[in-house]
């Protein structure tokens, strides 16, 4: 292919965007492949390393009769690597995490119950009842909050509402 100038993108238009490339590392700075990152991603959505090591595009000798063996032989060869295996547990505790629900998450779900602004499961408005319920507890958590600060200072609040 050869280089045409005219297919390049003006550097002065709003809509480039220049493409870094970046290497791929694991939480504690390992160097990552492309396809070992794919690796570990497929292999935590499928748990299962043949069918990881089969999408993330390693490759198979042609002379291999059962491919299927082979491939689960190289997820196996895959996870038995240490930095492999810290990602995986690491990116899986990261998922965990966030799937529950913070401080914070919490109040604002409380805050919309208590204006009115959240239905319910058929999409009708919260009755009064839910919305007087939603603001008695945020007005227990709010001084529950505000109790913290005042045994302890300003550092306590800071403590409860670091996981934003």
């Amino acid at each position: 292919m050869r280089f045409n100038p005219s297919n390049t993108p003006d550097i002065d238009m709003p809509a480039y965007e220049e493409v870094k490339t970046t290497s791929l590392t694991t939480h504690n700075g390992q160097r990552l492949s492309p396809k070992e990152d794919r690796f570990i991603t497929l292999y935590i959505k499928y748990a299962d390393s043949g069918q990881a090591a089969r999408e993330a595009g390693y490759t198979i000798r042609e002379s291999v009769k059962n491919k299927d063996a082979a491939y689960v032989k190289k997820g196996y060869e895959m996870l038995s690597k240490d930095y492999i295996k810290d990602e995986i547990a690491y990116r899986m505790e990261e998922y965990r995490d966030a799937q529950i629900a913070d401080t914070k998450e919490v109040l604002m779900y409380l805050t919309r119950v208590m204006r009115g602004e959240e239905k319910d499961q058929f999409g009708l408005d919260v009755s009064i009842s839910d919305r007087t319920s939603a603001a008695k507890e945020l007005n227990r958590r709010i001084q529950e909050i505000e109790s913290n600060t005042d045994r302890a200072g300003s550092k306590e609040v800071h403590l409860v509402l670091r996981r934003e």
